[in-house]
């Protein structure tokens, strides 16, 4: 799933490197500068400042930290896709890889993520060929928590769960117990039993605490935090 099919590849993509931490944008516009496959056009630390770049420059590629202040990156996104003609394809860079972002990634039309940590700035440079050759790039450990779900829509393990799991594992972060979440959900201790297993089938967990840790990264804790496109069923 993590390499589309291949177009005419791109001899010497034009990338805009946008981060907010000045270090890792000049280390990598510097590193990513250094290889001759690869042209850097421009870098900023400000994702407005992003969008006027890339409107006026018309990269090939924009490689785009997620986590930026002011202009949320998804946001973004669509702006230069639209200011660009769909010419550039975005890229984005992250050190906090979430399945909620392949989710908002995918809606959004970007080219993929790539992980800070997984990841080496040799890969970077790959990542940044392939998807101006036409295709998309997801990091590894990323690309194997995407899922084809029934209705044929390719997303994160987060958007194949159903409202009751989805219930049940808010439930669970809270610290109740299978009794208190039977109560408060109004179902049975062996839905709930059974729902818990299910969670951990899907999550590819052994434990109640990695699925507590995948909780709250996902931010259900806080869930007018969280964007997802699920499925309206429940198991």
């Amino acid at each position: 799933m993590m390499l589309a099919k291949s177009n005419t590849p791109t001899p010497f993509p034009r990338v805009l490197v946008v981060d907010d931490d000045d270090a890792i944008m000049r280390a990598v516009s510097r590193v990513l500068g250094s290889d001759e496959s690869i042209q850097i056009v421009g870098h900023t630390t400000h994702a407005q400042a992003g969008l006027a770049m890339a409107a006026s420059l018309k990269p090939d590629v924009v490689l785009m930290d997620i986590h930026m202040h002011g202009l949320d990156p998804f946001l973004a996104c669509k702006q230069i896709t639209e200011s660009t003609g769909g010419h550039s394809r975005i890229l984005f860079y992250t050190g906090f890889p979430r399945d909620n972002y392949l989710d908002r990634c995918l809606a959004v039309g970007a080219a993929g993520i790539v992980s800070k940590h997984s990841e080496s700035l040799r890969n970077l440079a790959f990542a940044i060929r392939h998807v101006a050759a036409g295709n998309t790039y997801f990091s590894p450990e990323l690309d194997k928590r995407l899922v084809e779900r029934e209705d044929g829509v390719t997303s994160s393990r987060l958007a194949t769960l159903s409202d009751r799991e989805i219930g049940v594992l808010r439930e669970l972060s809270l610290g109740r117990t299978q009794s208190e979440i039977a109560d408060a959900l109004d179902i049975s201790e062996r839905t709930v039993n059974k729902t818990v297993g299910d969670l951990k089938i899907k999550l590819e967990v052994q434990t109640i605490n990695e699925m507590l840790i995948f909780a709250v990264n996902e931010g259900l804790v806080h869930p007018e935090l969280q964007f997802v496109d699920r499925q309206k069923k429940d198991d």
